[in-house]
């Protein structure tokens, strides 16, 4: 009798006890199930992969997964409201017959008259995989990633089996509609002096503050972001956060392993060689770059003259605040000024007579190079030696100057490897050509980067994680 008892208890308890086991991991699986980020890209591509950058250390802090749309190139929208950037980029990465439906506006064609504004779009804009640009096995360790191709939150949902009442949606209200800070503090302290705006080109723009709980918080399983833009957009303070913000923008180095990087390599050892040549990354096409592009010839002509040995004009007096009564000038022109062509060959001559390299030993001087340099200009300018160009007076300062122009075609063989992820037949090389001018820039000995352009400073930074580096220098031991 005691024993059918004991018997009777021993396997209510057993029970009892499965039955918590089975509670327990339930809830402890519901806990765990996998989060995600996600967010929207615009712009160029730049812009994206300051977006990007920001999105992987965002993903990192709040332990989810994050979602990699495709690296847009060519022409991108920029910012706007989140549902008209999923149905512009929706329509543009959901696979169609591309090429059927943007034929040419067709008398008795309705459709193709319609269509015209999006296909308009399509014929400037091409895709590739992040993975050809960067290579990210070294954030492993730190955060999962996921990549996307097309840019759908519905899809997106689809595939993750996540419903509406899974997700939550943050709609912005700007393009810099708000930034994160890990000290409360200064958060606080920015809120109260009400400084919590940017003057950008155009106008000043207030953005919200947050700190991580903002968004660690949330307990739906998607966190669908619009736009994350911004280089001042994660501030971080923990150490262990500040070293992975770094080793992410290390990471965003562009790749040499890949097609672009073998064109890349091929020109720079056509030109001479990596750090035998001087360089200058110089934006005009945008309207702020367009408006600044004789202020910004001049300093670049001055800076390059002070590093070649030119002797310049004294600075201009400051005033009570610090600052530049007026613009530096330039350097005289020269009075004998000798206009080269670059050369297939440059061991022909005048070329070989009259141009010199510089030496890639950063910590000999190029002073008695003087205006023989060789120099290396990325520009958007179309055509920068032609008869109407507002640059043609840099040929008479440093002659001895190469322009992407002057690059031997087969030189961009490579490049015919790589094919949009939507429409392989669609031609890559002329969306990849800003990128290849300035990556061999970066390759440059010393490089002069276009003020406030996000794009500009992140190939400086190129240049001194591939050439300074090197030699135990960076940018700042070129500060006087």
């Amino acid at each position: 009798m005691w024993k059918k008892k004991i018997q009777l208890l021993l396997s209510l308890a057993l029970v009892a006890i499965s039955l918590s086991f089975s509670y327990f991991y339930y809830f402890h699986e519901e806990e765990e199930k996998e989060k995600f980020l996600a967010y929207l890209p615009h712009s160029g591509l730049s812009n994206q992969r300051i977006e990007l950058a920001n999105a992987l250390l965002l993903a990192a802090i709040l332990k989810r997964t994050l979602i990699i749309p495709p690296a847009f190139l060519g022409s991108v929208v920029g910012w706007m409201p989140m549902e008209q950037l999923f149905d512009h980029l929706g329509w543009l990465t959901t696979p169609k017959d591309f090429e059927t439906i943007c034929q040419p506006p067709t008398p008795g064609n309705v459709q193709s008259y319609t269509r015209r504004g999006r296909c308009t779009e399509y014929q400037h804009f091409a895709a590739i995989p992040w993975t050809q640009l960067h290579d990210f096995s070294s954030l492993r360790p730190h955060l999962r990633i996921r990549f996307q191709d097309i840019v759908s939150l519905e899809k997106l949902q689809q595939n993750l089996g996540i419903n509406e009442q899974e997700t939550f949606i943050h709609r912005d209200d700007h393009l810099y509609d708000w930034r994160l800070y890990e000290n409360v503090t200064e958060a606080k302290a920015i809120l109260q002096n009400g400084t919590n705006y940017i003057d950008s080109f155009t106008d000043r723009k207030f953005y919200k503050i947050f700190t991580p709980e903002h968004w660690q918080r949330r307990p739906e399983r998607l966190l669908q972001l619009g736009g994350i833009f911004g280089s001042t957009r994660m501030n971080m303070a923990k150490p262990e956060h500040l070293e992975l913000q770094q080793l992410i923008a290390e990471t965003l180095h562009y790749r040499l392993d890949t097609p672009l990087g073998e064109t890349v390599k091929g020109i720079v050892k056509h030109i001479g060689g990596k750090a035998t040549f001087m360089g200058v990354h110089f934006r005009v096409g945008d309207i702020p770059f367009r408006n600044y592009a004789t202020d910004n010839l001049h300093t670049f002509e001055r800076n390059m003259s002070m590093a070649m040995g030119i002797p310049v004009p004294k600075l201009p007096p400051v005033n009570e605040f610090g600052l530049f009564t007026s613009l530096p000038r330039p350097p005289p022109k020269p009075k004998n000024t000798i206009h080269v062509i670059p050369p297939k060959d440059f061991m022909s001559v005048p070329w070989s007579n009259l141009c010199e390299h510089v030496s890639p030993n950063l910590t000999l001087s190029t002073e008695h190079v003087q205006s023989r340099a060789v120099v290396y200009i990325a520009t958007d300018h179309k055509d920068m030696r032609g008869e109407r160009s507002r640059l043609l007076e840099w040929f008479d300062y440093f002659p001895c100057t190469i322009t992407f122009n002057d690059i031997p075609p087969e030189l961009l063989e490579p490049l015919d490897q790589m094919h949009c992820m939507f429409s392989p037949s669609k031609p890559l090389k002329s969306y990849l050509i800003p990128l290849v001018d300035a990556m061999v820039a970066a390759h440059a000995r010393r490089i002069f980067t276009t003020p406030r352009s996000t794009f500009s400073k992140y190939i400086g930074e190129l240049n001194e994680a591939w050439v300074l580096k090197e030699q135990g220098l960076t940018s700042a031991s070129f500060l006087e």
